[in-house]
């Protein structure tokens, strides 16, 4: 059911806040549970006191009723680092900071840009990716992750399990750290958790994330946590959200920094030819193999990510189109790159329009992303090697597929809205 409208006077009053910019923080500590050492905090936007919209989620709710939550973010970064900084928090203790990629296509108010200018720079951000929030924009929250990268930023991916598409971006998104959901930590035996569980050790023995545990109320939430291999946590049992104290000292536990290459240059059939040698096959062989990668996908039970490169906009036809549409209803991510298709070809379908020149119209690729197993075909027609003559590669190897599917993801960022405007790096709606 769609939230109710607004009066007028609700609105005026929202702005009233959103002008004075009347939003705070509150911290709350992150420790580890080997011991309960503070290693980090993380910040909590809170509206004014005795209203309506003193909770997070109220602000959230009420600014997307009106349009406004890209600023609010903006209001909220600012809000989170000038309070860290007012309690002098050290630049060696981290802060987490949530972002909402809503804010990823618009750029600072001036008024609030040399607070977070300034606070990124005197603080060790850690900035914080809500689930709720994935699925919104993923290939610009995508390519935001690889900028906050770049600027030597830590990645933290909350509300793990609350929603599963959120395993099928986490392979992409590689977060340093992974927060699993209260939820998880509630319901230890449901069917689902124990799929989350996999998935996410999965990760995190493949990449060195460290695993977080939210919600830790009990010493039975904290054994609990500890059985799912959290070694970080946050909970009532460790302190409520408030002011930070007024000495902090560094934590002898450290968190993790991955390294994390970001989008490589040329093709997918490039980036895959690196690693693997390719096999002369002909165009019968290739439709088999995509075939098989999009089946796995049409017979997936968890979430995945779809993306798929035809060589001519009429390979994508109405048949085709149907097809698609039947399994991205079920994917995290199912998008399209021919040419001649819109940015919209069909239900849950995001397009991505190829000029007639583009390398990849001589590729034919689809590329099957999920959080326990990928699998994809690459294929670059060879000029004047017979009739449709083809170099294939069939492949399951997951880091190879990955880097494969990030210079897809970026031009799908860019191509329905323009170039993102370059992030400033610091928090985010709370």
């Amino acid at each position: 059911m769609p939230p109710r409208a607004m009066s007028p006077v609700v609105v005026a009053a929202f702005n009233t806040v959103m002008s004075a910019r009347a939003i705070r923080s509150v911290y709350q500590p992150v420790v580890a549970l080997v011991d309960g050492e503070v290693v980090a905090y993380e910040a909590l936007a809170r509206g004014p006191s005795g209203t309506i919209w003193s909770s997070p989620d109220s602000l959230l709710r009420y600014a997307g009723q009106i349009g406004r939550v890209p600023e609010l973010d903006w209001i909220c970064r600012a809000a989170a680092v000038r309070g860290a900084r007012e309690a002098g928090l050290p630049c060696d203790v981290p802060l987490f900071v949530n972002i909402e990629p809503a804010s990823a296509r618009t750029h600072c108010p001036p008024d609030l840009w040399e607070i977070i200018d300034e606070g990124a720079g005197a603080l060790q951000i850690v900035a914080e990716l809500t689930e709720r929030s994935l699925m919104a924009d993923p290939a610009a929250l995508l390519l935001v992750v690889e900028r906050l990268r770049r600027d030597h930023l830590r990645i933290a991916l909350d509300d793990v399990g609350a929603d599963p598409s959120s395993q099928a971006l986490m392979p992409l998104l590689q977060p340093d750290l992974i927060k699993l959901d209260r939820t998880v930590v509630r319901h230890p035996h449901a069917p689902q958790t124990k799929v989350l569980l996999d998935a996410v050790r999965k990760q995190a023995l493949r990449t060195g994330a460290a695993i977080l545990a939210e919600g830790i109320e009990t010493v039975e939430d904290l054994a609990q946590a500890r059985a799912m291999g959290a070694t970080l946590g946050q909970g009532w049992l460790f302190g409520y959200p408030g002011p930070l104290p007024r000495h902090v000292p560094t934590a002898r536990t450290r968190l993790p920094a991955l390294v994390v290459g970001g989008a490589q240059a040329g093709t997918p059939f490039d980036i895959a030819r690196e690693r693997v040698a390719p096999v002369r096959v002909d165009e019968a062989t290739v439709t088999s193999a995509r075939q098989r990668v999009e089946q796995s996908a049409a017979g997936a039970d968890r979430p995945s990510v779809l993306l798929a490169t035809f060589e001519r906009g009429q390979y994508f036809d109405a048949g085709t189109r149907v097809r698609y549409a039947a399994v991205a209803g079920r994917r995290a991510l199912t998008a399209v790159y021919a040419p001649g298709i819109s940015a919209d070809p069909g239900p849950n379908l995001r397009g991505c329009p190829l000029a007639p020149d583009d390398p990849l119209t001589r590729e034919s690729n689809v590329l099957v992303i999920g959080a326990h197993a990928s699998t994809a075909v690459f294929a670059v027609q060879v000029p004047g090697a017979g009739p449709r003559r083809y170099d294939m590669i069939e492949t399951g190897d997951g880091d190879l597929i990955i880097g494969a599917a990030r210079p897809l993801l970026k031009r799908l960022a860019g191509s329905d809205t323009g170039p993102l405007p370059a992030p400033v790096v610091a928090a985010g709606p709370q």
